[in-house]
């Protein structure tokens, strides 16, 4: 559950492609894979809460404002933004636990396997335990967050 008053979050509408702030009514009913956090540029619209005062204490720090993006200081800066969603809910997600004994052993079936041939069983015994994770994410979307979160943060 969202904890916010109304325009504290700002929700992406897929079908449209529009953004808008969400009212006090909605927040309870949508799921945070819905919500939205925007990278500056001219194209943009703040949200009416502390993400806007952050970005533009930010930008003032650096001697900077949001109209800084329409190129007025040069090509570098010329740029319209984007919205990314908060959190990102991976597709195809698949999880396998495989043991083995040895470092080297071969855990999976590899494509040139396929490609030659060559049977492959796995023997799936030992002492050791190896994770075997399938999914999908957008673009812009990184596996290695999602190793993070998943082993929430140790991985050895």
């Amino acid at each position: 559950t969202l904890s916010c008053s109304p325009r504290e979050a700002v929700v992406s509408t897929q079908s449209t492609g529009t953004v808008r702030e969400l009212t006090e009514e909605e927040v309870e009913s949508r799921d945070i894979s819905e919500i939205v956090l925007p990278l500056p540029g001219y194209d943009i619209t703040l949200p009416g809460n502390q993400c806007s005062t952050m970005y533009t204490e930010l930008l003032t720090e650096e001697g900077m404002t949001m109209e800084d993006f329409s190129g007025s200081t040069g090509k570098e800066f010329n740029t319209s933004g984007v919205y990314r969603n908060m959190v990102v809910k991976p597709l195809e997600f698949d999880c396998q636990v495989l043991r083995y004994s040895n470092e080297m052993e071969k855990l999976l079936e590899t494509d040139l396997d396929r490609v030659t041939g060559r049977s492959f069983k796995p023997t799936n015994e030992g002492q050791r335990t190896a994770l075997h994770l399938t999914f999908s994410l957008p673009k812009s979307c990184y596996a290695t967050m999602l190793l993070r979160e998943i082993s929430r943060g140790r991985i050895e």
